[in-house]
């Protein structure tokens, strides 16, 4: 998926249009955005005085930074942290299973849903070549012995 976020510009022209009465429809032709990303950018954005609501693309750009900086980007600041996972992860080890273990490192909760990309991929290759954590046989061969 290709997309890119709105720039002040483009807010600045929302504010215009939208004060000037057009519809959403009319405002997303005019800057080239799609009608759902238009109404999605007033209903986040759009501030209430005196229950009439009102757009500002300052304030908007502001929030907009805001909600950016509550994402996982750059979490992983440690190497000794992603030295820990990915050894744990070369031991067949589960994302789950590296999170859930208790160690000095502490590491976050979201562990085993937001790897760094190149740990996912092994995490990814681990899965597909059908490593078994040590110590345990297959779940296909243990089925397979309690059938017989």
């Amino acid at each position: 998926m290709n997309y890119h976020h709105l720039t002040i510009e483009e807010r600045s022209c929302i504010r215009k249009y939208y004060v000037d009465g057009l519809s959403y429809r009319e405002i997303a032709r005019l800057i080239g955005r799609n009608v759902s990303t238009v109404s999605r950018e007033i209903r986040r954005n759009c501030s209430h005085m005196y229950d009439i609501p009102t757009y500002y693309p300052h304030t908007a750009q502001k929030k907009y930074l805001l909600r950016r900086s509550y994402c996982h980007r750059g979490m992983f600041h440690s190497q000794e942290v992603l030295d820990y996972i990915e050894e744990k992860l070369r031991a067949t080890w589960s994302p789950e299973q590296i999170a859930c273990t208790p160690c000095e490192l502490k590491l976050p909760s979201w562990l085993a849903y937001h790897l760094p990309v190149d740990l996912r991929e092994i995490s990814d290759k681990r899965q597909s070549e059908g490593a078994a954590p040590q110590g345990k046989e297959p779940r296909s061969e243990r089925n397979a012995r309690e059938i017989q």
